[in-house]
């Protein structure tokens, strides 16, 4: 087996080893959610101590849960475009392409940086409707490698967080302003949640002072770029998710139902329209 070092990554390029590690985790629990067998399998072939990423059971559990809401939200859109493309922002090692298995119509492109596609395509299976795009998000000319004229939903697990609100506003525009039509899911963090990633983030040597971007109304990317319109959140008490987590905590969540704005300081996925 061949082993892949990231040593030679930066340490915002190594926060994929979080996402990672929590959907590895959940493929070889006893009762895994997500069954990603890729996931583990690209762990097993880093040569990288996954032990040093902290990632406490909350972390983990919400990695498993908001993927599968992120997974759901994509598998419902190409089953009603099967010409349908996926772009995977910020993908990292995401795996979402193996565990959904669209048809050959659908093409599907990974954007990230140079470092993080050379390493997805020295580690992923092959397929012709993968299109590894090595270009910084924060560059608008990413766009133009990816269609314009199809339906068109944009990923974004994770990525947000890393970005001021200004980059963030860059990044919405670049998208709108190429796209025809389509849909951007994300998962988002509040304010208060945003001032707590600095906890696990750390582990991959960002600076432990670190604080993402994070906003309280689930409208709010939508008034940093007009063109998108807000279609829908939810949360770990309103997703079909829900069903992973213990009897007590789906009491709490029943009860915490009543104020929506507790609920999204944990799971928060956001979907929008342009």
């Amino acid at each position: 087996m061949t082993m892949h070092s990231i040593e030679h990554l930066t340490p915002l390029e190594k926060s994929l080893l979080i996402t990672l590690k929590g959907r590895a985790l959940d493929s070889t629990a006893r009762s895994s959610f997500l069954h990603d067998d890729l996931a583990a399998e690209l762990a097993d072939r880093l040569d990288h101590d996954l032990g040093t990423v902290s990632l406490g059971l909350g972390v983990r559990e919400g990695i498993v849960i908001r993927t599968s809401m992120l997974d759901r939200a994509v598998d419902a859109f190409v089953r009603t475009h099967p010409d349908a493309v996926v772009v995977e922002l910020g993908s990292g090692l995401e795996t979402r392409m193996s565990r959904i298995d669209p048809p050959a119509t659908v093409d599907w492109f990974d954007v990230d940086l140079p470092d993080v596609i050379a390493l997805r395509e020295a580690m992923m299976p092959v397929r012709e409707n993968a299109h590894p795009v090595g270009v910084s998000l924060l560059n608008p000319q990413w766009t133009q490698a990816v269609p314009a004229d199809r339906p068109t939903i944009l990923v974004a697990d994770g990525l947000l967080g890393f970005l001021s609100e200004a980059e963030v506003t860059n990044l919405l525009r670049s998208i709108t302003d190429h796209f025809t039509a389509g849909d951007l899911v994300t998962n988002a963090y509040t304010r208060f949640s945003a001032r707590l990633t600095g906890h696990y983030v750390a582990s991959v040597g960002i600076p432990k002072d670190y604080r993402s971007f994070g906003f309280d109304d689930p409208r709010h990317l939508a008034t940093l770029d007009p063109a998108l319109s807000f279609v829908e959140e939810q949360t770990r008490a309103t997703a079909p998710e829900r069903k992973l987590l213990s009897p007590t905590a789906r009491l709490n969540l029943r009860l915490m139902a009543r104020w929506p704005s507790l609920l999204r300081h944990g799971v928060w996925v956001l979907r929008y329209r342009f």
